[in-house]
């Protein structure tokens, strides 16, 4: 049940281009002209819509063709992902096919392009191994094509190479896309993806929010205060821990003052130092845009494997 067909011109027709004025009126010279063909098999095609409005292409008589079935959830999520791409600008297909350098065929559910960049969307919602799917992912890597999946299942194997969402819901409900503790509809989140909001890690210019506490404890001398930094964007948490401000120049440099203030709290009065005093409490906390400076004590003091893919407002 694809969204598209062949028109008597040649051309193809995507379900989700037409008002539904022009959907009826389509159905109707179909059934006089017999005009559209399927484009897996080039047989002749009956324009449809299902019970709760979606519109697609079906084979009229289904002969020998091989070409899968989908199911009623696997349309809706391709014309979201397609109308999306098309908001933002760009051209899509679906069931678009291509093949790589060394000739491996692939059809994706939605490729949108601009440009010299295509992006293929893949709604995968029944199993599939790792090694299936970073295969698949691999393949269009080398067709020059940036690859998201959108997963029913989690388990999936997300990284900076693999941009992935598990998806939930259903067409009556509607769908939510979640990344780790972020959560927010499936309309949303693709409006996200072509305005590049949703990044890998936490990147230059993202809104960002920084905390600091102190620990500070004193056993017959005084020892110096624990400093904890947290910095979050989207779901994304970095914690930089350590005894001394000079373990942070970077952070230091890009606080505006507002760190190394929090940094000059008050000093255990000496008449205590024989006591065992431990403290902790929030010292500051400000919002912040991402800078070079923030990124690069990110990446020294993290494993990239730590970060993950979160939807994040940027300046």
């Amino acid at each position: 049940m694809p969204l598209r067909c062949i028109g008597p011109d040649g051309q193809f027709i995507q379900s989700f281009d037409l008002p539904e004025a022009e959907w009826l009126a389509l159905r109707q010279e179909n059934r006089r002209s017999r005009q559209l063909r399927m484009p897996c098999c080039d047989s002749a095609a009956a324009v449809k819509t299902s019970n709760r409005g979606l519109k697609f292409f079906a084979h009229k008589s289904r002969g020998p063709c091989q070409s899968a079935p989908e199911t009623e959830v696997h349309l809706a999520l391709k014309t979201l992902a397609a109308q999306a791409a098309q908001r933002a600008g760009w051209r899509c297909s679906t069931e678009a096919s291509g093949s790589s350098p060394s000739g491996e065929t692939w059809t994706a559910d939605v490729l949108a392009y601009k440009g010299e960049a295509k992006v293929a969307i893949e709604i995968q919602w029944s199993p599939q191994t790792t090694e299936e799917s970073l295969y698949r992912q691999e393949r269009y890597r080398q067709s020059g094509v940036r690859c998201l999946w959108l997963f029913r299942r989690s388990g999936f194997p997300a990284s900076k190479d693999f941009p992935a969402a598990r998806v939930s819901g259903d067409v009556t409900t509607g769908f939510k896309a979640h990344l780790g503790g972020q959560e927010m509809p499936i309309e949303e989140f693709l409006d996200a993806v072509f305005a590049k909001r949703f990044r890998y890690g936490i990147p230059l210019g993202a809104k960002a929010v920084v905390r600091i506490r102190g620990t500070l404890m004193g056993i017959e001398e005084l020892t110096p205060m624990s400093i904890f930094i947290e910095i979050s964007a989207g779901t994304l948490r970095f914690c930089f821990r350590g005894r001394d401000p000079r373990d942070f120049p970077d952070l230091l440099a890009s606080g505006d003052g507002r760190i190394l203030k929090a940094l000059s709290i008050r000093r255990i009065n000496p008449r205590y130092r024989s006591l065992t005093i431990i403290e902790e409490a929030p010292l500051t906390e400000f919002e912040t845009t991402i800078c070079e400076h923030w990124v690069k004590a990110i990446e020294a003091a993290h494993h990239p494997d730590n970060c993950g893919w979160s939807v994040v407002e940027l300046e």
